[in-house]
């Protein structure tokens, strides 16, 4: 599938060797190997010719065991590279891609509390989930909004109330809150992961989520994916448990609109079925005239 890495059952694909530290040339040729012509006529040019050939290739034994050396020496580096995701070099620059260490990176600092400025308290346990205004703000106008709203109620609150030097000196550590009650945990979890890393992991039981953050956030590529994911990897077991995820999410429009064309799925299929079994039947009762 396109744009999201996870589908029902297991992440297609690994990581891709993009770097190619081939640097032989199979068509090329050393000049070692070529042959060396000499007339009858003149003999001793030809045994000098030889000798100083001779002479020539055991001189370059010392320089190939060298240039061996290096090759092994510099094994190291190659094998450093091989988590590089693109090299793309010209004459006089190269261009070095590795996404993998960003998003490790990112994954880190959502660890931490104390280095995010956005808590979401998600669900009815009121459960936290730590973001980052910047990306999620880029990300999504809606999320931009929410966080431009909240800290304008922030400001007006602090100047109803006295200030003091306590106060002042933990502004800068205040976290804005911001209170989720539509989703579950784990999938709005997921659905900032989606946001912050680029990848999300879907199956039947998270994909309604999935679709209701995706519209409700305004991130249509995850919606795309979501869709996707239903019209190509839906079997009739987890369409069962999609249908009922639905009602989860009732009071979401998307939701009830996944819920219909389901149901309008089943129905159809059901009166086809139907019909391919009486044009099966043979037809009983009937008279013919002769």
């Amino acid at each position: 599938m396109a744009l999201f890495t996870s589908t029902p059952k297991s992440k297609r694909g690994e990581k891709v060797l993009l770097l190619n530290l081939d640097d032989s040339d199979d068509d090329g040729s050393s000049g070692y190997d070529s042959p060396v012509y000499a007339s009858e006529e003149n003999q001793d040019d030809k045994k000098t010719v030889a000798a100083k050939i001779d002479d020539f290739d055991s001189s370059d034994d010392s320089d190939f065991s060298s240039d061996e050396a290096d090759d092994d020496s510099s094994d190291d580096d190659i094998d450093d590279l091989d988590d590089i995701d693109d090299v793309q070099s010209t004459d006089d620059s190269m261009k070095v891609t590795r996404i993998q260490s960003l998003v490790d990176n990112i994954r880190y600092i959502l660890s931490m509390p104390d280095l995010c400025d956005v808590m979401f308290l998600v669900g009815e346990q009121r459960i936290p989930v730590y973001g980052l205004k910047s990306i999620l703000g880029t990300r999504s106008k809606t999320f931009l909004d929410m966080f431009v709203k909240q800290s304008r109620e922030d400001m007006n609150t602090k100047k109803k109330l006295k200030k003091s030097k306590d106060e002042k000196q933990t502004k800068s550590s205040i976290k804005t809150t911001i209170i989720i009650n539509s989703y579950d945990i784990e999938v709005f979890r997921s659905f900032l992961l989606f946001l912050y890393c680029g990848s999300v992991t879907m199956d039947a039981s998270t994909v309604v989520g999935l679709l209701c953050c995706a519209v409700e956030f305004e991130i249509a590529d995850l919606k795309r994916a979501c869709w996707e994911f239903i019209d190509t990897c839906l079997s009739s077991v987890s369409t069962e448990i999609v249908i009922k995820d639905t009602f989860r999410y009732d009071d979401h429009s998307e939701a009830q609109k996944l819920r219909q064309i389901i149901l309008s799925r089943q129905t159809s299929m059901i009166l086809k079925t139907r019909n391919v079994a009486k044009q099966r039947q043979s037809p009983i009762g009937k008279e013919t005239e002769v």
